[in-house]
Order: C-alpha cells, then structure tokens, then sequence
C-alpha cells in the first residue's frame, strides 16, 4: 500500500493553495481533480497539469495527523515502515523527517503505556 492510499481521504488542498503554487491566479485553473497519487490540474493557458501531493503542506501535515491518530502499535509500525520507505524514496528536509520521527516515538510511547495499562484511557495519555 501507497502513503497516497492512506492520506488521501484527509488532504484537502483547496484552488488557492494550487494557484498559489502554481502562481497564477486562481481563475486560470479550469478545474482540477484528486487522483489517486498526484492532483490534476487543467490550466486555461496550458491544459492539464500533474502536481504530486508531496508538493503541498498539506501532505506534511496529513503524514502528521496520521502518526497522531494510530490508536493501535501495529498500525503505527506499520505506519513508520510506509514512512521510511517514503523518505527513502522521495527527499524531504530534514526538519520534516525529524519532525515525524519525533511525532512516531511519542506515539509510540503513549500507545506502550496504554496498552501496559488497560485501565487509563487515550486522553490522560496525551
């Protein structure tokens, strides 16, 4: 499974976040749509356009949201063997990488204590 198959119900990238990545002004865009890896984008001065998700905030962001909603340890490894594998694969700075590592292992933590005590509960983890 793909990070895309995972994210993509929670990135919402909205016409100016494109234009705005695209500089130019929102009313070029005739349309666009979410594919299942990258946005299409259909630009009155040049047709259809493909921009990869990896490209937005958002898709940082989403990684992180994913990380703090694992509410079980194997997702959550799971999660992480997707996520090396992806910053293997794409280049990311360093300070996103660091970032999500970051927000993995206090996860992680928390999901430890929860399930060595059954007893408390998700928000006194947090």
């Amino acid at each position: 499974m793909h990070l895309t198959q995972v994210l993509q119900p929670q990135l919402c990238i909205s016409l100016s976040q494109i234009a705005k990545h695209l500089g130019i002004p929102e009313w070029m865009i005739c349309r666009y749509a979410h594919w299942p890896h990258v946005l299409f984008v259909h630009r009155s001065d040049r047709g259809g356009q493909f921009i990869s998700y990896r490209k937005f905030a958002e898709w940082v962001e989403a990684c992180a949201k994913s990380i703090k909603s694992c509410t079980d340890l194997r997702l959550l490894d799971w999660l992480g063997q997707v996520l090396k594998a992806e910053c293997q694969r794409f280049a990311y700075p360093k300070a996103v990488v660091d970032g999500w590592r970051q927000l993995w292992l206090q996860r992680r933590q928390q999901l430890k204590v929860l399930q060595d005590n059954p007893t408390s509960s998700l928000l006194s983890a947090r």
